[in-house]
């Protein structure tokens, strides 16, 4: 029986398109600060660089998605993905019990130690030199409820935005301390503009406080946190992180495969 001419351009049409459709890539939207290096930073031409963005990346083409970076200031970043302006976040975001109310997380992908850094000689006797001095921090966030909790009445938390805001006004002498991740200070120490400064006291980790390692966050019952749990294990095993690692933060290590 002959098949008429529509019946097969259709199949025809079919078979071509059948393996384009097998590898076809899930579009997703990826939220980053992208002003916090060398986890990322937007450059000059508008464009993302950085550990996260690097490591996101590999991420994704491993979970076999189409990822797309978007902007977005810390403070605001969990409201938006709730109100669904992207997909997923990758933008070290501390895993912590009152975030996994409201949204599921990833398998850590990097778990990192927190400082305090200041004017050079400044806080040589930290626990007494630190009293009524301002500290910048980001408004709400970890590092604003660990000074809350063990610096009240002693130190003023001042909260801002993102790490360019609090460096600007470190540099200005608007406040006198910082605190934050440990890379992001040392970049910050390491630059021309913080070259003044130094670390304040001891290296803190405070999983209670600070959380247990960073991880990708998405709404609630999201299937992107399987693929993405299997693509980090992914990048730990076949050494893309130690790769990742090597280049960006020379000499560190935060490997966060032991809190699996």
């Amino acid at each position: 029986m002959r098949l008429p001419f529509k019946f097969l351009f259709l199949m025809g049409a079919v078979l071509v398109a059948s393996p384009l459709a097998a590898d076809a890539q899930e579009k997703v939207t990826v939220a980053t600060e992208a002003s916090f290096p060398p986890f990322s930073k937007t450059e000059a031409d508008g464009s993302f660089t950085g550990f996260e963005i690097d490591l996101g990346n590999e991420v994704c083409k491993r979970a076999k998605l189409d990822c797309e970076w978007v902007k977005q200031d810390f403070d605001g970043m969990i409201a938006a993905l709730i109100a669904r302006k992207f997909n997923m976040v990758f933008s070290s975001m501390s895993i912590k019990p009152e975030r996994e109310k409201v949204a599921d997380f990833s398998i850590p992908y990097y778990a990192g130690k927190f400082v305090f850094y200041g004017k050079k000689g400044a806080f040589k006797n930290f626990d007494e030199d630190i009293k009524g001095k301002r500290v910048g921090v980001y408004a709400g966030a970890t590092q604003d409820q660990y000074v809350r909790k063990y610096h009240a009445g002693v130190l003023e938390p001042v909260g801002y935005e993102n790490a360019d805001q609090i460096h600007a006004d470190l540099v200005n002498g608007r406040i006198d301390l910082a605190f934050g991740e440990q890379q992001p200070a040392i970049e910050f120490m390491n630059s021309p503009q913080g070259k003044d400064f130094e670390q304040a006291g001891p290296l803190i980790d405070d999983p209670e406080v600070l959380g247990r390692g960073v991880g990708a966050m998405f709404n609630k019952g999201d299937a992107l946190k399987a693929k993405v749990d299997e693509a980090i294990r992914n990048v730990y095993a076949d050494g893309t992180f130690d790769k990742l690692q090597a280049k960006w933060l020379a000499g560190a290590n935060i490997r966060a495969d032991q809190l699996w």
